[in-house]
């Protein structure tokens, strides 16, 4: 039999058996940051008009600001843009995990034999501890994937609060596929932290 490898995919197959998707309130506040940041555009906009046309010098030391929050509104709506699609997919063949934010977050995908655990950390966060897959990173890896290995230990998790599916849901059911027909499973009472 051959031995299949932790690879990078493309995207989290959507129309896998298991899809943890996002949270209908996730995406109701992706809208809302993004109507801010149109907002903030137009008000910009306003003020350098009102520069413009009164001539008062005393306007120009807001345009900074408005710039600098129209700067981190925009960072902020790209980081969030990450958990508007699936988190996690699986099958019979594995798991497909994000494995940070941004508009274009890296997926891996697990074949079953590659995870070494799953269970929920705090936060809640499902984590899926894999050390095959953490050899994808091998090279200086990507500041959001060295963010999550120092906060959870692994980059390969699924945000409870922002999934529509509950974490330690999630364990269980990533449970059920991988008990059947691989040496996997869970280490005894990790879904119920």
């Amino acid at each position: 039999m051959a031995v299949v490898e932790p690879t990078f995919a493309p995207a989290v197959p959507p129309d896998a058996p298991l899809v943890a998707r996002s949270k209908g309130s996730t995406r109701v506040l992706a809208v809302v940051m993004l109507v801010a940041v149109v907002l903030e555009v137009v008000l910009l906009a306003a003020v350098g008009l009102l520069v413009y046309l009164s001539g008062f010098p005393m306007f120009l030391a807001v345009l900074p600001l408005l710039l600098l929050q129209l700067g981190l509104m925009v960072v902020v709506l790209r980081e969030y843009q990450g958990l508007l699609g699936p988190q996690l997919a699986a099958n019979a063949s594995g798991v497909w995990v994000r494995t940070g934010l941004g508009r274009k977050p890296e997926v891996v995908h697990l074949p079953w034999p590659a995870i070494d655990a799953i269970d929920v950390a705090r936060g809640p966060a499902l984590r899926i501890m894999s050390r095959q897959g953490d050899a994808l990173f091998a090279r200086r890896a990507h500041w959001r994937v060295r963010s999550l290995r120092r906060r959870f230990g692994t980059p390969f998790i699924v945000d409870g609060r922002r999934s529509a599916t509950e974490a330690h849901q999630l364990a269980a059911m990533l449970d059920s596929f991988g008990r059947s027909g691989t040496n996997w499973s869970m280490p005894p009472g990790s879904d119920a932290r």
